[in-house]
């Protein structure tokens, strides 16, 4: 039985321009501790994220990154508000620019990234990635909870049944103040 290599660790600032001019791939791990934003919007995070990118210039000479990542997170199941796993895995498609007048110009196949200066922060924009990943709402697959706990202890009125109408005294001051 062999065991597989590990994955190093990508560095958290890169520039982007000298790895698109060499065409460079990247292939490694986020350490999850250095994730702040994401670890305090999920219960937990199993383990590091696993990264794969590659720069290049796309047909229109934009300067890109594709790739993949992928994650297991523990959210809070909106059912039973108990934890519940979520693998996250999204595509990557970035497109470099150093102003916001260049994002609009880029093809809508491709999410801004900002580049201020000579570095870019890596885990931030990919940590902004995963966020956005999340789903909205975590449940179980499985049912959780009874149906029975979502129904309330009263019993339903008699359709025959006349109810009080919670607008009769409203009624009897408005014909009071018209009579006088």
């Amino acid at each position: 039985m062999s065991i597989p290599p590990q994955k190093t660790a990508l560095p958290r600032r890169i520039d982007a321009r000298k790895l698109v001019q060499r065409e460079q791939q990247l292939d490694g791990i986020v350490p999850s501790g250095a994730l702040a934003r994401l670890v305090s919007s999920t219960e937990s995070v199993n383990g590091d994220v696993a990264v794969t990118l590659a720069f290049a210039r796309d047909l229109q000479r934009n300067q890109v990154a594709t790739g993949h990542l992928q994650l297991e997170v523990e959210l809070l199941c909106q059912r039973c508000l108990q934890p519940v796993s979520e693998q996250i895995e999204a595509d990557i498609a970035w497109g470099f620019v150093w102003s916001e007048e260049q994002g609009k110009s880029l093809p809508k196949s491709l999410d801004p990234v900002i580049q201020d200066g000579d570095e870019l922060d890596l885990y931030q924009v990919l940590e902004d990635e995963i966020l956005l990943n999340l789903p909205m709402v975590a449940f179980h697959d499985e049912e959780c909870v009874s149906q029975d706990a979502f129904r309330s202890g009263g019993e339903e009125p008699d359709a025959g049944e006349q109810h009080e109408n919670p607008f009769k005294v409203l009624e009897q001051l408005k014909g009071s103040s018209n009579k006088s």
